[in-house]
């Protein structure tokens, strides 16, 4: 009994050994097999995506070999809890269901974005639309290449072909981009990008800031022109000059400019009301809306999603951002490109369910309060007051509070509830007594937005009368925000 005890000894380092050079065999294949895909330049898989300038190449996020999670639809009404679940720990559920999504390349290739003479034509070598779902352009005679444009069919929630999700035009595509909105009869171009963001180009301007230009065989000509807060609508007159002079067709813009150059909105609240803008100037029997961004997966795709979500909402009582994600990258790969957008979607859906549309036209305004006033024998709270409620239930987030929580800051506030939300716009330079160290910042203030501007005023919260260690602090922000006007 003993020798074979001491034979089973001897034998386990041997057996373990062969483990480790076939755990360490695996190993070594697996990275070179992962090092060989990453930088394959087969037709079938674009390799990477963002929105990088030079050679535009942007690494894709490894997946979990272990295969992706099946997330199921949430109920509307416990969208806020399973929001407040994902949350937790920075976010950590947000990515690891991000992460679970399929890339998509597996459903199609892209053999006609890949040849040769169409390779120009895309902004980014490695973001390109399928065969199976690209629009495709009327074929121009002589012009073999023609019919190519980096642009792709996208379903909303019921509707097929509902968007078209397309890359930021470039100098070389802008006649291409305006024929394909003539030929496909769109009426709404959705913007959601700026031209330059980070001194780097995102996309080249394709329409004309008065007067009336030609593009290829399409003359555009300036209609209108409206900048608000969030976003600018501009207007145009298109027409095609192919064949004789056709009717011309109003197409309308809506550039979304609040978008920052890194990460997304600080709010979803402006992404709603533009949204919303867009349904309501789409014609009824309109082509597809035209979305794009610079490469037109990551903002497009976050834009489309809200919007299909939205409609599900309705129609189901509930949520499947997970599905509906998976569904439209097998139309065009990486559509919602980083955790945050993904995350961000949730938030605009969060904040729609909990206080729906605010928004009232001047016109039905005195009709609104005759009803809000008016007493229901079986509500207790109604109208006004209900809607007052909302405000009180409003969220808020502490991570943006931190530094108003600051123990040198604190004294700064003269009722401690109530400290400003942190924002780059609202930070004073950092100035140091000689007789203390603590610097001067912040002030128990925020920059508010007006209909036309962002951050168009310095509204202090709650302090009718200045401390005497903010006096100095006030007089900074006064000549470093240019403020002329103080108003109590």
């Amino acid at each position: 009994m003993t020798s074979a005890w001491h034979r089973r000894g001897r034998a386990r380092p041997a057996r373990a050994a062969s483990m480790n050079r076939k755990s360490f065999s695996r190993i070594t294949w697996f990275r070179r097999h992962r090092k060989a895909v990453v930088s394959s330049g087969d037709k079938k898989m674009p390799n990477g995506i963002l929105e990088e300038q030079e050679q535009q190449r942007v690494m894709l996020l490894s997946r979990s070999p272990s295969g992706p999670k099946k997330y199921f639809p949430i109920p509307v009404e416990n969208l806020e809890e399973e929001i407040r679940i994902r949350s937790a720990d920075e976010g950590k559920l947000f990515r690891e269901e991000f992460n679970s999504l399929t890339s998509g390349y597996v459903q199609g290739t892209f053999e006609m974005a890949n040849k040769e003479e169409n390779r120009e034509k895309n902004r980014y070598p490695n973001i390109l639309p399928y065969d199976h779902s690209r629009v495709i352009l009327t074929q121009i005679d002589g012009v073999p290449p023609s019919d190519y444009i980096n642009a792709s069919y996208i379903d909303g929630y019921k509707e097929k072909n509902k968007f078209i999700a397309a890359q930021g035009p470039k100098q070389e595509t802008v006649n291409d981009f305006w024929r394909m909105i003539w030929e496909q009869k769109s009426a709404i171009i959705v913007m959601l990008t700026n031209l330059k963001e980070r001194k780097e180009e995102k996309c080249y301007q394709y329409w004309p800031d008065q007067g009336c230009w030609t593009y290829g065989n399409i003359r555009v000509s300036v209609e209108d022109c409206i900048v608000l807060v969030d976003y600018t609508i501009r207007k145009f007159c298109v027409q095609s000059l192919h064949e004789g002079c056709k009717a011309p067709r109003l197409v309308t813009q809506l550039h979304f400019t609040s978008w920052p150059d890194f990460g997304v909105p600080f709010t979803p609240i402006g992404m709603l009301k533009f949204l919303k803008k867009v349904k309501s100037l789409n014609p009824a029997h309109a082509g597809p809306i035209v979305v794009h961004c610079s490469a037109g997966v990551g903002r497009t795709g976050t834009f489309i999603v809200i919007d299909a979500i939205m409609d599900m909402m309705h129609a189901e009582q509930k949520v499947d951002v997970f599905e509906f994600v998976s569904r439209i990258r097998n139309q065009r790969p990486q559509m919602v490109q980083t955790d945050m957008q993904y995350s961000f979607i949730y938030q605009a859906l969060l904040e729609y369910y909990l206080y729906g549309d605010t928004e009232l036209d001047v016109s039905s305004l005195e009709k609104h309060l005759q009803t809000s006033h008016n007493a229901a024998p079986n509500l207790v709270k109604i109208g006004l007051e209900e809607e007052f409620k909302k405000l009180t239930n409003v969220r808020i987030m502490k991570e943006n509070m931190r530094t108003g929580n600051l123990p040198a800051n604190m004294k700064k506030a003269r009722v401690i509830q109530i400290i400003p939300c942190k924002s780059p716009a609202s930070d004073l330079p950092k100035q140091t007594s000689p007789s203390s160290s603590q610097d001067t910042a912040p002030l128990i203030k925020c920059h508010l937005d007006s209909v036309h501007e962002k951050r168009a005023g310095v509204h202090r919260l709650h302090q009718c009368f200045l401390h005497r260690c903010t006096y100095t602090t006030f007089s900074c922000i006064s000549f470093s925000n240019q403020s002329f006007c103080c108003c109590w």
